[in-house]
């Protein structure tokens, strides 16, 4: 068993190494020097990869080609690293994955134009995908605008904050859009849309309780700050602050939970990654 699981991983980073080779030569096209050296540098960092490991391993468990499964993995990755550029300006945060945020290190002139290049090349790349690509860029401009409509709702919640009914809609539709996508992706390339329901809830339940434990892990700032917080949400509801940590743990647990039931209804065990990013985070806060 060890021996296959090893040989497994193995496998998924190779297919990583070569997801990276064409997301690089899609972006590294123009003749922009400083265009060019801030990609480098934004990709230049130690990153979990998980949409990208979604999509490989959902994608070869429902024997799909490694192209296609590569295809799909670099499309998501190229949407979710643009949300990272453009998030990390409107927020104003000056560090992404240990180092100084691209935007900060160069400027947010060029980190824009970066992040739109990258969205643009997720098109161009599901595109080439020959079973059904209207269907494929169809969904990925709605995840797109449902990601664009998340970030929307959480920017403007200094002046118009929500209840917990909105603030998970802020984070299924920010958060678990791109989640879910990679998994929605592998189901319709594979003609499993009788799963494509099963594969949204999974990854929008997955990517609520993120979100949950990253605010439980961020809250002293996010509070003073006046941004979106899971706690600051509770508390609002006329609920002290211990009792609003405990009820939003609660809430992590519940929507992991969610996660792993869906992850496990899917077809051929292509779930199963996602099911072992809910055992790692139930783990790490509990």
């Amino acid at each position: 068993m060890r021996t296959h699981a090893s040989k497994e991983a193995a496998r998924i980073d190779h297919l990583l190494q070569m997801m990276d080779t064409v997301i690089h030569d899609k972006l590294l096209r123009n003749t922009s020097d400083k265009l060019n050296a801030l990609i480098r540098y934004h990709f230049d960092s130690e990153a979990s990869h998980a949409r990208a490991r979604l999509a490989l391993t959902a994608g070869l468990a429902l024997e799909l080609s490694e192209n296609i499964c590569i295809t799909l993995a670099a499309s998501c990755e190229l949407i979710h690293n643009a949300s990272l550029l453009h998030d990390d300006i409107q927020d104003g945060d000056t560090l992404r994955r240990g180092k100084e945020a691209a935007w900060s290190h160069f400027d947010p002139s060029t980190a824009m134009c970066a992040g739109t290049l990258m969205l643009s090349a997720a098109f161009e790349t599901v595109a080439q995908i020959d079973q059904n690509p209207q269907l494929l860029v169809s969904h990925l401009h709605q995840r797109t605008a449902d990601l664009i409509r998340g970030q929307t709702l959480d920017l403007a919640f200094s002046s118009k904050p929500v209840d917990l009914e909105g603030y998970l809609d802020i984070a299924s539709s920010k958060s678990g859009s791109l989640i879910a996508l990679p998994l929605e992706l592998v189901m319709m390339t594979s003609h499993q849309l009788d799963a494509l329901p099963i594969a949204t809830q999974a990854g929008e339940s997955f990517a609520i309780a993120y979100q949950i434990a990253d605010d439980l892990n961020d809250v002293e700032d996010d509070l003073a700050r006046g941004t979106c917080n899971i706690v600051g949400v509770l508390q609002s509801a006329h609920v002290d602050r211990a009792q609003a940590s405990a009820e939003a743990l609660t809430l992590m647990q519940t929507h992991l939970h969610l996660a792993e039931n869906y992850a496990a209804q899917l077809p051929a065990h292509s779930g199963d990654f996602l099911i072992s990013l809910c055992e790692k985070l139930s783990v790490e806060e509990a």
